[in-house]
C-alpha cells in the first residue's frame, strides 16, 4: 500500500521538483539486479526521496527497501537522514543502532541510547544496545540492559543466553548455569546455550550432563524469533520471492491465514519448485476453509515430491518422506472436515506408512526426532478421532494408545482415550488416563467427576468424596457432583451429610423425583 501511495505522489507532483538533484545512496551492485519487481520498488522509493527530500518517512522507506534486500551499507545514510529530519522519532535511531552494532559499536551505542531516551519500553533496543556494549567490553552496562530486556519481554531467550555468557566470563558459574537453564527452557534447541552449559557443568564436575549438552551443541541451532514489531515495517518492503514467503509464514505463525494465502499466491506458478511454498500455501488454504483448492495444492505437492528430479536432488529421502506424511495428514483433515470419513481414514493411514521409514533411518537430515515423534503422535490421534466419531471404538483405542507410545505426555490423547474407555464402560482402563489429565489440568471438571465415579464404584468413598468436592469448588452448580456426593456419604453412613448434598440437588433442580424419594428414605433413617 505504501508503495502505491508513493507512486501516486510521484505521478502527481514530480513536475514541481524536477529541478532538484538529491544525492541518493546507491547499492554498489544495482546494475546486476535483474528482478523487475525489485527494480521497480527501488525506483519508486528513490523517486519519492527525490520529490520529497524533507520527508523522513520516504527516506525511511528507501532504507527499508535497501535493508530487506541485503543492502545494509546504503541503508545506513538513509536512516541517518530520516533521523535528522525527525529527531523525535524512535524508529530511525533504533534502525541505525541495529545496523551499526557489529561494525561500529560506538556509533550504535549513541544511536540506541538516543532511541531509548525516546522509548525506554522497547525490549529489542535494550538487547541490541547490550550487544554493542558487550563488543566494547562494557559488561556491566550490557548486563543492565539485558535485565531490562528480560523484564520487558520475558519470553525472549537472548537475554538469558547473553546474561549467562557475561556471568561465565566473570567465572560466576552457578549464576551462568541458572541463566542458561532459563535460556534453554525458552529455546531448547539453541546450540550456543548447550555449548556454554557443557563448559559450565564440566567445571562444576557433572561429566554426564556435560556429555549431554556437548551432544546437543553439535546439532544445528534453532533460533527463537525475537519479537520485534518494527521489523515488520522492513519486511513489508520486500518484493523478492523469499520475502513474500517469509511474510506468508509470519502471517501463518500469527494465525492470519487469509493474509498468508495472499502472500503465497504471488509465488504460485507452474515454474514454482519450492515445495515448502506449495506446502504452506496448501495449509493456509485449508485454514481459510478453501478445501477444494487446498486439496489440489497438496496433491500437486505430492506429485512434485514423487516426480520432480530437481526437487529429489535438493531434499533428502527423510525430508521428502516427512513432507509427504504431513501432506497426507492435512489431506485427511480436509476430507474429515468435508464429511468424507472413509477418505480421511485412508489419507491418515497413508501418512503413517512413512513413520517406519523415517524412524528407522540412520540419518534424519534436518529433522529432529522429537518433531516427527510429535507429528506421528498427532496423526495417530487424528485417525483415532475419526474412528471414534464413526463408532469404531476399538480402532480408536488402538490409535490413541499408539499416539501415547510416541509422546506419553500428550494430554489431549490421555483425555480422549479415557473418554473412549468410558464409552465402552471400561472404567478401570480409563482411571490412569483421567489421573494423568487432572495431574496436569486441575480444573478439568469432567475428568475429576468421572474419576470420582470410578472411585465410587470401587467403594473408595473417601477418595470419591474428595474428588466430588473438587468439582463443586470449581463449578458450584454441578448437580451430578452433589448427587454423587450424597450417594458416597450415604454409603459411609453419614446420613446428615448425605441429606445436605441431596437437598442442594433439589435447590438446583426443584422437583427431582429420584432425589425426593432418596430424601424421604434418608429422613426415615435419622
Amino acid at each position: 500500500m505504501k508503495q502505491i501511495l508513493y507512486l501516486l505522489l510521484i505521478l502527481t507532483s514530480s513536475f514541481v521538483f524536477a529541478d532538484r538533484n538529491i544525492d541518493i545512496p546507491q547499492p554498489a551492485d544495482l546494475d546486476l539486479v535483474e528482478e523487475k519487481l525489485l527494480l521497480e520498488a527501488i525506483e519508486i522509493a528513490q523517486e519519492a526521496v527525490q520529490n520529497f527530500p524533507d520527508d523522513a518517512d520516504v527516506w525511511g522507506q528507501l532504507a527499508h527497501v535497501y535493508l530487506i534486500h541485503g543492502w545494509e551499507t546504503p541503508a545506513i545514510p538513509c536512516y541517518r537522514r530520516a533521523s535528522l529530519l525527525a529527531p523525535k522519532e524512535f524508529r530511525w535511531f533504533y534502525f541505525l543502532g541495529r545496523l551499526t552494532k557489529e561494525r561500529q559499536p560506538e556509533e550504535a551505542v549513541k544511536h540506541l541510547t538516543r532511541a531509548l531516551m525516546l522509548n525506554a519500553e522497547y525490549a529489542p533496543a535494550h538487547l541490541y544496545l547490550a550487544s554493542a556494549l558487550r563488543i566494547l567490553g562494557k559488561l556491566e552496562d550490557a548486563r543492565h540492559h539485558l535485565e531490562r530486556a528480560k523484564h520487558l519481554q520475558p519470553s525472549n531467550p537472548f537475554s538469558e543466553l547473553w546474561l549467562g555468557e557475561i556471568a561465565l566470563a566473570r567465572q560466576q558459574l552457578k549464576l551462568a548455569k541458572r541463566h542458561l537453564e532459563n535460556a534453554l527452557r525458552l529455546n531448547p534447541r539453541q546450540s550456543e546455550a548447550h555449548a556454554l552449559m557443557a563448559q559450565i557443568v564440566t567445571a562444576l564436575g557433572d561429566k554426564q550432563a556435560a556429555k549431554r549438552h556437548a551432544q546437543a551443541a553439535r546439532s544445528p541451532s534453532q533460533y527463537g524469533e525475537l519479537s520485534d514489531p518494527l521489523w515488520w515495517d522492513v519486511l513489508q518492503a520486500g518484493v523478492t520471492a523469499a520475502l513474500y514467503a517469509e511474510r506468508g509464514r509470519r502471517y501463518m505463525s500469527e494465525g492470519d491465514y487469509t493474509s498468508a494465502v495472499a502472500e503465497f499466491e504471488t509465488l504460485i506458478s507452474d515454474e514454482q519448485k519450492d515445495i515448502k511454498v506449495w506446502f504452506d500455501y496448501g495449509v493456509s488454504l485449508l485454514y481459510t476453509a478453501q478445501h477444494h483448492e487446498a486439496l489440489a495444492v497438496l496433491e500437486h505437492l505430492l506429485l512434485l515430491l514423487d516426480k520432480d528430479i530437481e526437487i529429489q536432488k535438493q531434499r533428502s529421502t527423510d525430508e521428502r518422506a516427512y513432507l509427504k506424511a504431513q501432506a497426507h495428514n492435512y489431506i485427511g483433515q480436509i476430507y474429515y472436515e468435508t464429511g468424507q470419513t472413509a477418505a480421511a481414514i485412508r489419507a491418515c493411514r497413508m501418512a503413517l506408512q512413512f513413520k517406519k521409514n523415517i524412524t528407522d533411518s540412520e540419518s534424519h537430515g534436518q529433522l529432529n526426532p522429537s518433531d516427527y515423534a510429535t507429528f506421528f503422535s498427532n496423526v495417530h490421534a487424528n485417525l483415532a478421532t475419526v474412528y471414534e466419531n464413526t463408532g469404531q471404538l476399538g480402532e480408536a483405542i488402538r490409535h490413541y494408545q499408539a499416539a501415547l507410545e510416541l509422546v506419553p505426555s500428550q494430554l489431549s490423547a490421555h483425555r480422549a482415550l479415557a473418554g473412549v474407555y468410558w464409552k465402552k464402560q471400561r472404567y478401570t482402563a480409563a482411571e490412569p488416563h483421567y489421573k494423568q489429565v487432572i495431574t496436569h489440568d486441575a480444573t478439568d471438571v469432567q475428568a475429576i467427576y468421572r474419576l470420582g465415579l470410578i472411585f465410587l464404584t470401587k467403594k473408595d468413598y473417601l477418595e470419591a468424596i474428595s474428588l466430588f468436592k473438587k468439582v463443586i469448588a470449581i463449578e458450584a452448580t454441578h448437580v451430578r457432583a452433589y448427587g454423587a456426593l450424597g450417594v458416597a456419604y450415604q454409603e459411609l453412613g453419614n446420613i446428615p451429610e448425605a441429606i445436605g448434598a441431596f437437598e442442594r440437588v433439589l435447590e438446583l433442580e426443584p422437583g427431582n423425583k429420584v432425589v425426593l424419594d432418596k430424601l424421604r428414605e434418608l429422613h426415615k433413617l435419622k
